[in-house]
């Protein structure tokens, strides 16, 4: 007998692949917009992730950029959903 294979339209395998993970990472800050809540970010390597080192923006909740301005040097902890970046904590280091 065939053995059922998961496809993408498998409702588990959907869920499995929106999990949010967590990450954490180092870099400087390049941007804050605090219209848009976002804060551009220039990091390096993100081992969990894969990811090599870039530069891209991370949505950020009110108060988590206060204090911080552009050129900084951070020490952050985010969730990536797949499409979207939203910073858990930052420091300045």
């Amino acid at each position: 007998a065939p053995t059922p294979q998961a496809t993408a339209n498998d409702p588990s395998v959907a869920l499995a692949l929106a999990e949010p993970k967590s990450a954490t990472g180092e870099g400087s800050i390049t941007a804050i917009d605090s219209d848009t809540g976002k804060i551009t970010l220039a990091h390096g390597p993100v081992a969990e992730l894969s990811w090599p080192a870039m530069t891209m923006g991370f949505a950020a909740k009110s108060g988590q950029t206060g204090g911080l301005k552009v050129g900084d040097k951070v020490r952050f902890a985010f969730r990536w959903d797949g499409k979207t970046a939203e910073i858990e904590s930052i420091e300045k280091i």
